[in-house]
This record gives structure tokens, C-alpha cells and sequence, in this order.
């Protein structure tokens, strides 16, 4: 699953997968649209359920900071 957010000057990607081992790996990469500022951040869950409760988690913030899902 993959989900791009953009706001006027930001965008965001969360990105969550399977790893071999069963384990879901959340990845999430921040940027600037004009400039070259941004970070990763990756977590590891062991259950598909906690890492969609994630998901969600961060979908409320991007929106709430006025982020647009793409």
C-alpha cells in the first residue's frame, strides 16, 4: 500500500509492505517541493492490524496539517 499526501510546499509517502518474514515494514518519507529537505523514517510490526492502525494514525495528522491525499 502506498499513499502520497502534498500540501503547497510538502509532500509525504507512506508506504507499507511485507517483508520475507511475515513482518510489515512501514516506511514514511517527508520532502520539500522546493527545496532538498526531507527524512525517512521506517517501523517494523509483527501484525497487519497495529500497522493499519498507523496508517490511519498518520493519515488523520497529514490532513489535519493540510496535506491532500494524491
Amino acid at each position: 500500500m502506498r499513499l502520497d499526501f502534498k500540501s503547497p510546499k510538502r509532500g509525504y509517502i507512506v508506504d507499507l509492505n511485507q517483508d520475507l518474514f511475515g513482518a510489515f515494514i512501514l516506511r514514511r518519507h517527508w520532502y520539500g517541493l522546493n527545496n532538498r529537505r526531507g527524512g525517512v523514517k521506517q517501523q517494523v510490526f509483527m501484525n497487519e492490524a497495529d500497522a493499519l492502525i498507523e496508517v490511519r494514525r498518520i493519515m488523520r495528522t497529514r490532513e489535519k496539517h493540510g496535506y491532500r491525499q494524491q
